[in-house]
């Protein structure tokens, strides 16, 4: 394997410059030949074409020489070590950072902004990995998660990755806030307004138009769908609303087949939810009944509930779907009202059927839901204005302190 040798640094680069001037005065015709011998003058100007090792051992030897001109003393303080490291090496070291665990991407960090080879070498790579977690927190609903990669690279608002959301639905050459955008997300796009420049903005803008006019095109269980503007919360309510419509005639008929089998729509209409909407469902602090607002400040991304059937908490997603359990298979879930749900953590499962008195709160609070949520989603593009202040959103200022 060839050795390795030293990049040749930007003209703005110390070592470079004053390297520069150090040539220029061995070049001139009263330097004193006495204070260098004729092997370490021509090593020196031929010095971007020595080895690694022979680059070191030409600095170490002329720092032990006195009365050098100030030139060469500057330009030999500036010596950039770190490009004698092999790349070998360097990325020895940054498979070991990748592996620390919590405190990777400080380290990484750092380890970039050391100098301009590690940052070659990492940066690229290190961004497509955060592009993706960054995707990934946005569509898993992990809003602190994807803040902290914001804060840190508000340019990757820009980045464009593929993603998969807990729906399986996959979508290829899309942004975080496209997303959010799309699935209706009002709180993920707050946060993410916040870390954008206006040069952002404006490019988000006009994506956000772009989806409001061609809409968007994902893959579901192999099945590719163009066009789509927005998540649609259509099934969900047409199940909850089947489910009310013939609740009465199935229960005076005893015919409890067709009244599961149609919680049991409900039950598979929840599966396509965007995390946002569970997380709705799943809140500890207020239930259903009366109908929410939908304009806190806040969303708790929670995503729990209480199996009645299984007598235990259970996460919505990731989904766990088999032949015989899970939603739409043995049961739905319910937010409905207060009391013990609170207790048992927000919301219930209804195994087979759900009592009548729960069946018109749901699609009360999910059509209101969806209501709100599309107002929002005017509100973000006048957010995106270019020059204009963060506006107001769901009745009130978009929180600085989400």
């Amino acid at each position: 394997m060839a050795e390795s040798k030293i990049e040749k640094q930007e003209p703005s680069s110390d070592f470079e410059s004053l390297y520069e001037k150090a040539v220029k005065k061995i070049n001139e015709t009263n330097f004193p030949i006495t204070i260098l011998s004729a092997k370490f003058k021509k090593k020196f100007l031929n010095f971007y074409n020595l080895p690694a090792n022979e680059q070191l051992e030409l600095i170490s030897d002329l720092s032990t020489i006195q009365g050098l001109p100030q030139e060469m003393a500057d330009a030999i303080k500036q010596f950039p070590y770190f490009h004698t490291i092999p790349t070998d090496t360097l990325n020895e070291i940054g498979s070991y950072l990748k592996k620390k665990g919590p405190h990777k991407d400080k380290d990484i960090s750092a380890f970039v902004a050391t100098h301009k080879k590690p940052h070659t070498l990492f940066q690229p790579d290190r961004l497509g990995d955060l592009t993706y977690q960054l995707l990934l927190n946005v569509v898993t609903g992990k809003q602190d998660k994807a803040e902290k990669i914001v804060d840190m690279h508000p340019k990757l608002q820009l980045a464009r990755g593929t993603v998969t959301d807990y729906s399986s639905r996959i979508f290829k050459d899309i942004t975080a806030y496209e997303y959010a955008y799309w699935v209706k997300d009002t709180h993920m796009r707050w946060m993410l307004e916040r870390h954008m420049s206006e040069a952002t903005k404006a490019a988000m803008l006009k994506r956000c138009e772009d989806i409001e006019k061609n809409g968007l095109t994902y893959v579901q269980h192999g099945v590719e769908v163009k066009g789509s503007k927005h998540f649609d919360f259509a099934p969900l309510k047409t199940a909850l609303k089947n489910y009310i419509d013939g609740y009465d005639n199935w229960y005076n008929t005893n015919n409890w087949t067709a009244m599961e089998a149609a919680w049991m729509q409900v039950g598979k209409a929840q599966r396509d939810v965007p995390v946002h909407v569970a997380n709705e469902y799943c809140r500890e602090d207020r239930s259903f009944d009366p109908k929410p607002t939908f304009k806190e400040d806040k969303l708790p991304r929670g995503t729990t509930f209480y199996n009645y059937r299984t007598d235990k908490k259970e996460s919505w997603f990731p989904l766990v779907i088999s032949d015989s359990d899970g939603l739409g298979v043995n049961m739905a879930v319910s937010r409905a009202r207060g009391g013990n749900l609170h207790a048992v953590g927000g919301s219930r499962v209804w195994w087979r059927v759900c009592p009548t008195s729960l069946r018109v709160v749901d699609w009360v609070a999910i059509d209101q839901l969806d209501r709100v949520r599309t107002d929002d989603l005017t509100q973000s593009r006048e957010n995106l204005l270019v020059n204009q202040p963060v506006g107001i959103c769901c009745g009130a200022k978009i929180p600085t302190h989400i």
